[in-house]
């Protein structure tokens, strides 16, 4: 999005974990921004630092610790404020979905109650106007007789609807941004499909930017504008989703393409994946830390850590198939196939 100045601006962002074996860097130099109105998606495996990543925006890291870079929100440094300032941010300014409403919801409290508490939080409203405003949310959001399901509690609801009051507790005091946490890894394939609808639908009405965390690339070409795609917590490639989509530049995202199911695959075919598993963050390997799987790895990948190359304007990607130096010249490559399952995904965002 050029010509904007970016709503959130994460750069070269070090997350560390104090464990029984010593400290884990769960996400190391990510750098990403996200502009007004936009959608930016993260993608990777389980393990490569997604998640870790929205929660240190939010602030919400537990035992963990931002041990350097920046984490810029309009003007001020989220890794560096105070704990009272960044309650006052989270909720108002920020708001977050969580993967799984059952666990983020309280079983103690009726959806009303926990919607109401969100506003007044960080609104000077009286009671019955918050009353009043978590029922026309939970309209807003698709909850069929919003009076009676606000005197529910989240143990009487499906799945669907409590992800529902989960996007309406978020969008509460309308927030500038949204993160959505794998929002619908739990839902059946249709419910998922009307969660993600609405979720653009309201991004829409609202002006929301949004950061969606999945390990979908199928719900990545339907949601976002731009992609960032991450691997044992460092950040592979990103660029405009279109492009990565269809040229992925990074024998990771060409990987995750390529294991997407494809209807033209016959039922007997055995389904492809990517070898091996995300390294522990404890002993990740020494060089590229995607060669150990990697099948287009060679001599210099296990030695050297690729730094994230800029291939093209809004388009990087950490691997030494980019380099153009004359030490690299004699195995590097500009470019890559695409991605076996690019086609199959319909890129673009619905309507």
């Amino acid at each position: 999005m050029t010509g904007t100045v970016p709503l959130l601006e994460v750069t070269n962002l070090r997350v560390r974990f104090p464990t029984r074996q010593g400290p884990v860097e769960a996400v190391s130099d990510v750098s990403f921004d996200v502009h007004p109105g936009e959608t930016v998606a993260v993608v990777g495996e389980s393990g490569s630092g997604k998640s870790v990543t929205a929660l240190a925006v939010m602030g919400l890291l537990d035992s963990g610790r931002v041990e350097g870079g920046s984490i810029r929100y309009r003007d001020e440094d989220l890794a560096s404020v105070g704990t009272k300032r960044m309650r006052e941010i989270r909720g108002e300014e920020i708001a977050m979905v969580f993967q799984n409403p059952m666990t983020a919801l309280d079983p103690l409290y009726t959806v009303g109650n926990q919607i109401v508490e969100a506003i007044r939080l960080h609104r000077e409203t009286g009671r019955k106007e918050a009353q009043q405003r978590a029922v026309d949310l939970l309209r807003e959001v698709g909850l069929p007789d919003p009076e009676r399901r606000a005197r529910s509690y989240p143990h009487e609801l499906s799945g669907g609807q409590q992800q529902r009051v989960m996007i309406a507790i978020a969008l509460a005091c309308n927030p500038s941004l949204l993160i959505a946490d794998e929002p619908t890894t739990a839902l059946d394939v249709t419910v998922e499909a009307q969660i993600l609808r609405l979720m653009r639908t309201l991004q829409r009405d609202h002006g929301t930017a949004m950061l969606f965390i999945t390990h979908d690339m199928g719900v990545v070409a339907e949601m976002a504008d731009r992609v960032v795609v991450m691997y044992a917590g460092k950040v592979v490639e990103q660029g405009r989703v279109e492009d990565v989509l269809n040229d992925p530049q990074n024998p990771y995202t060409r990987a995750l393409l390529a294991s997407i199911p494809s209807p033209t695959i016959s039922r007997d075919a055995l389904m492809p994946a990517i070898r091996g598993a995300v390294p522990s963050l404890l002993e990740t390997p020494s060089g590229c830390r995607f060669h150990p799987r990697c099948p287009e790895a060679f001599d210099r990948c296990p030695t050297e850590e690729p730094p994230l190359f800029d291939i093209a304007a809004g388009r990087d990607s950490r691997c030494w198939l980019h380099d153009r130096t004359p030490a690299g010249a004699v195995r590097g490559r500009a470019a890559g196939p695409s991605g076996e399952g690019a086609s199959a995904l319909g890129v673009g965002r619905a309507g």
